[in-house]
């Protein structure tokens, strides 16, 4: 009697670590895609900021720049001058 007890006990804690490790394995997975999109956002506001400061006349890119980045890209309309060669406190090297 007591072995069955054992063995239940084995396979309720084998299922119960396997559930929690499938539970672990679906975060990871959603924190990688989530990651992904993330560095698109930030990318997209960067090469946004960087065009408005060097008064790019690629206004294709620049749309969709905005509209990956927003709105974060918003704020980049807001704050960086259009040609100014400065975004976030940063020198941008003007293109010649």
């Amino acid at each position: 009697m007591n072995v069955k007890k054992v063995i239940t006990s084995a396979v309720l804690s084998v299922a119960s670590f396997s559930v929690k490790a499938a539970e672990v394995a679906s975060q990871a997975q959603d924190a990688a895609g989530q990651t992904g999109v993330s560095a698109i956002w930030i990318l997209a506001n960067l090469s946004y900021a960087g065009m408005r400061a060097q008064n790019s006349p690629s206004a294709g890119w620049r749309i969709v720049s905005f509209l990956f980045g927003f709105p974060g890209t918003f704020l980049s309309y807001l704050v960086v001058v259009e040609g100014g060669e400065r975004a976030y406190g940063v020198d941008i090297p003007s293109r010649k």
